[in-house]
């Protein structure tokens, strides 16, 4: 990610260059007569990318760095799966309070650490989609050739917060699905409890078994029952791991995020370059 924020960056450092040269421009102000009027002519090509381009250039290296604390998570959560406390010492007593979900008390706390991440990404997700939305991209500014590199920049912007959004998506999906199993599967360790022989010796109708039960990692329906489990698929039976594939996918989605911002940047530097000259007097 060093890279991407080296060349994305680059970009926006360029636009903030570019708005402090056209302020630099402006004439002083004068006591002596007579006064000479200055018109700031800007094209509207350096105007969008002053005004839509560089915000949203700067949400999404801001989105970057966010992401990017989420494999670090992940890999966390795997090793709490394995080592981190029980599922609650109050599986093993119920009496002793509330069992709570699936989830170990480490797991939870990475789960924390996940959902904190989801809101600012997607607060500037929105932000940006707006900024680029805006009319003046969408049908032109009356300048033929500006419209053509503005929807140049536009286009390859959205590509690269597309595969943002896919990480998000991952994120927030994994987050979602493991919050829902832990609420559907608390108090289980109560109805294992009544399933056990009572003090008289008798013991009570075991209940039935649900079939989510199974694989704490579902939430909602059951699963298919002639689902493919992928950890008999040969090449995937030693070290599978479903939130390992995540990682995976989430690794990928980053991946496509530097190609596609790399990209958007030579289509901003190139536009960039073009504005060099904005205040003409008359």
């Amino acid at each position: 990610m060093l890279r991407l924020t080296c060349v994305l960056g680059a970009a926006l450092v360029a636009l903030r260059s570019l708005v402090a040269s056209a302020a630099e421009t402006q004439p002083a102000a004068t006591p002596t007569p007579p006064p000479q009027i200055y018109r700031v002519v800007t094209r509207p090509l350096c105007a969008e990318l002053h005004r839509t381009m560089a915000p949203a250039i700067g949400m999404m290296l801001q989105n970057d760095t966010t992401i990017k604390q989420s494999p670090k998570l992940f890999r966390q959560y795997n090793t709490a799966a394995l080592y981190g406390d029980d599922a609650g010492s109050a599986t093993k007593d119920p009496v002793a309070g509330d069992p709570g979900g699936v989830s170990n008390n480490s797991q939870n706390m990475v789960l924390l650490g996940m959902e904190n991440l989801i809101r600012p990404i997607a607060n500037n997700i929105i932000a940006i989609q707006t900024l680029l939305d805006k009319p003046e991209l969408l049908h032109g500014t009356g300048r033929p050739d500006d419209d053509k590199r503005l929807r140049e920049i536009r286009e390859k912007l959205l590509k690269a917060l597309a595969a943002q959004n896919a990480s998000l998506d991952i994120i927030s999906g994994f987050v979602d699905t493991q919050q829902m199993a832990d609420l559907q599967h608390a108090g289980e360790a109560y109805i294992s409890a009544l399933s056990q022989t009572d003090q008289r010796g008798s013991t009570s109708t075991p209940s039935p078994i649900s079939p989510l039960a199974a694989n704490p990692g579902y939430a909602g329906l059951p699963p298919n029952p002639y689902t493919i489990d992928l950890a008999t698929v040969p090449g995937l039976v030693v070290g599978y791991n479903p939130v390992t594939r995540l990682l995976d996918a989430l690794n990928w989605t980053m991946d496509q995020t530097l190609s596609r911002e790399n990209d958007a940047a030579k289509a901003v530097m190139a536009s960039a370059s073009l504005c060099g000259q904005t205040a003409q007097p008359h």
